[in-house]
């Protein structure tokens, strides 16, 4: 009997380790089913680069206890006019699009980013063929020249985004989301997947990237379309419960990353300095504690400055970067610029800042009939350039060119780009 019983506690308490473990595995399963779903509803966007590091140790604190930077570079309206696409396809021998040649010059500066974010400023449909103002589409390999020429983040939210009516916007996501490691901002799929913040982590620093657009040139999202657009001049909303839209889906934003970076684009054109409605917008965003504005729209640069935000921080207020690269006419149309941003934060103390902001200038050159469009460096850029340029201005001189970006952002113009 007495040996029976030992034989009898021993297999119970061999029992019941064994439930214990069984109840811990049953519970780690649960906990990764339900972090992945998290992930793979879009709850958070994130794709992390942390030079394929963890983000904290194994107990749970940050890795660097010190200082770290993130460089994000922005620029501003890719305005894809018919003579662009049409040079494209000539390059590819009348076989699809080759925008290399447009790009080309920029590659070196983009390279230098660990983020960088463009104003797509067309949809692109493909679906629908390629077409030019006033409703444009462009090509599908546009997109694969800009993710070549190292663009991650893309804005959508334009007055350009309803150009080939719900269908295409919709196809125009489709395609993005088939690319690998791209964030399509401004533009969502529904009004539920519009909410939910969207992430790129750069060496333990968390960017979240949100867009909103003034108008839509006349056209709106129809009433019975889930689309997930924010514009301002949407009539299905009160002008109260569209700002409460942005406020939600900024906070949403900040309760998961460390800057949040808003890009707004704008309704007046060919102004270089902000106006009134620019103002009251910004104001609200500021309002609603935004970090960084990324203005797009005028088609022309304006300042950069610093302002105070709702949460007491100076926020970076970057009102417009002009067009990358267009077939516009006007001379302040060709004059651009790259925003070089690098963000710093503290690990002891969880705060993330601006730690330095500069303006990389470009321009859109083009030949005699809107030939030869691509952009260039004003680095690279001369009086023999600007004498050939075919802008329909006799005024479009280097020096005009140099006077424009020292006056408008002095001590923030960055011809020097490599470091």
């Amino acid at each position: 009997m007495k040996d029976t019983h030992k034989w009898t506690s021993g297999k119970i308490a061999f029992l019941v380790v064994n439930c214990i473990l069984c109840l811990a595995i049953v519970l780690s399963s649960m906990i990764i089913i339900i972090d992945n779903s998290r992930m793979n509803n879009g709850s958070v966007f994130s794709n992390s680069i942390v030079d394929g590091k963890d983000e904290q140790d194994s107990d749970g604190s940050a890795q660097n206890n010190g200082k770290q930077t993130a460089r994000l570079m922005c620029a501003g309206d890719n305005l894809i006019h018919r003579s662009i696409y049409k040079q494209a396809n000539e390059r590819a021998d009348g076989n699809g699009y080759d925008f290399s040649y447009s790009y080309n010059e920029i590659r070196d500066i983009i390279a230098l980013s660990d983020l960088a974010f463009i104003n797509q400023e067309t949809i692109i449909d493909p679906e629908s063929e390629p077409s030019s103002y006033p409703l444009f589409n462009s090509p599908e390999q546009l997109l694969d020249e800009m993710i070549d020429v190292g663009f991650d983040v893309f804005n959508q939210s334009t007055n350009h985004t309803m150009d080939k009516k719900v269908s295409g916007a919709l196809n125009d996501i489709e395609l993005f989301k088939s690319k690998e490691n791209i964030l399509l901002t401004g533009l969502y799929e529904t009004r539920e997947e519009m909410l939910k913040p969207q992430i790129r982590e750069v060496n333990g620093i968390k960017l979240s990237f949100v867009g909103f657009t003034e108008f839509l040139n006349g056209l709106v999202v129809p009433k019975d379309s889930d689309l997930g657009l924010v514009y301002l001049t949407d009539t299905r909303y009160s002008q109260e419960e569209i700002y409460a839209t942005m406020k939600q889906m900024i906070d949403n934003a900040k309760a998961v990353s460390d800057v949040v970076c808003v890009s707004m684009h704008w309704q007046t054109e060919d102004i270089t300095t902000p106006d009134k409605s620019q103002k009251e917008i910004t104001a609200k965003l500021l309002e609603f504690g935004a970090d960084v504005i990324i203005g797009t729209g005028p088609h022309v640069l304006q300042p950069i400055e610093f302002m105070p935000n709702g949460d007491g921080e100076d926020a970076l207020v970057i009102w417009s970067l002009g067009n990358i690269i267009s077939c516009q006419n006007k001379k302040n149309n060709m004059l651009a610029g790259i925003a070089d941003i690098t963000f710093e934060k503290d690990f002891s103390t969880g705060k993330t800042a601006v730690s330095s902001v500069h303006l990389i200038p470009t321009l859109t050159h083009y030949n005699s009939g809107f030939k030869n469009v691509r952009i260039i460096p004003l680095a690279e850029y001369n009086e023999e350039l600007a004498s050939q340029h075919g802008v329909e201005s006799t005024s479009f001189t280097f020096s005009y060119i140099n006077e424009f970006y020292t006056n408008m952002f002095g001590d923030k113009l960055k011809t020097n780009y490599s470091n």
